[in-house]
């Protein structure tokens, strides 16, 4: 049996990770259940508790060690996410780090280190690219790279400018990650511009642009891969994706496998600080510094 904690009982995942680990998909996951849940919200805490069954609240994440195999962090703010789930990497735990991966780049880079340092895998960020609408753009793309005729692409998500959560951060991760999942995570550099509270960006590949548009208020996620026969268009359904994030999850702690690099985990930190930092400054071009764990 994998014992799991949940540190950030405030966001809808810890609810909803508990849910299906405790209560809707245990024929599923018979090896997994989630023991401890704490965070810096304990009224959420102890929702969470009564309503999934959680035999333990802990008032500081350390408390948990010794009593759980692998930790999901799911606090709203990434500032948390480095902090929370450090004490569980030292002693060489499994982890799921929610979106945003961490505020910082080089935090991040510091923390992901660490993880490799300790042979720790980790999972995580944005449920949005786990999307089956996600995974079928990118094979459409795969495809017509291979082919010759992909010419660039368009990305639509919501995006959340005023929070107690670190801002553009908070919400920036689903746009950012949906779209290299799609057209890789590679890219070179950035130009963004912001509008109000909408952020238009153009990200510059290698031999080709994508287009991002952060849109305050809309909440469809969409993709656009523009080739030279006809645009394939799709509208992302995004209601199975925290059952795909535990899936995920349940497959790493089975096998100890990574379904990303270390690298590819952290990038989207360091996209979205591009990102901010060119719109923050008056779209001036920005290079996206791919980091090496």
């Amino acid at each position: 049996m994998f014992r799991v904690g949940i540190l950030g009982s405030e966001n809808s995942h810890a609810m909803a990770f508990a849910r299906i680990f405790n209560k809707t998909h245990t024929e599923q996951y018979p090896d997994i259940r989630v023991m401890a849940i704490g965070g810096n919200y304990p009224e959420e805490s102890r929702k969470v508790a009564e309503e999934c069954g959680v035999e333990m609240i802990a008032e500081k994440p350390e408390d948990m060690l010794g009593k759980v195999d692998a930790v999901m962090v799911t606090a709203r703010d990434g500032a948390f996410h480095a902090p929370f789930a450090r004490p569980f990497i030292e002693a060489g735990l499994p982890a799921f780090i929610d979106k945003p991966f961490t505020r910082d780049p080089a935090e991040a880079l510091e923390f992901a280190r660490l993880a490799k340092e300790k042979h720790v895998p980790l999972v995580g960020g944005s449920s949005v690219k786990y999307a089956y609408d996600v995974r079928l753009m990118k094979a459409a793309f795969d495809r017509a790279r291979a082919a010759g005729e992909s010419i660039s692409g368009d990305v639509t998500a919501p995006v959340n400018m005023h929070n107690d959560y670190g801002g553009f951060f908070f919400y920036a991760s689903h746009l950012a990650e949906m779209s290299m999942t799609v057209f890789g995570y590679n890219p070179r550099s950035v130009i963004a511009s912001r509008n109000g509270d909408n952020i238009t960006a153009i990200v510059h590949y290698d031999d080709f642009d994508v287009t991002n548009r952060f849109l305050e208020g809309n909440y469809n996620y969409t993709l656009t891969l523009n080739q030279k026969s006809r645009p394939t268009l799709r509208e992302v359904d995004i209601s199975m994706i925290y059952q795909h994030e535990c899936e995920n999850f349940a497959r790493m702690l089975r096998t100890g496998e990574m379904d990303q690099s270390y690298e590819d985990l952290i990038l989207p930190v360091t996209y979205i600080k591009a990102l901010e930092d060119s719109f923050t400054n008056g779209g001036a071009p920005v290079k996206i510094e791919i980091p090496t764990v």
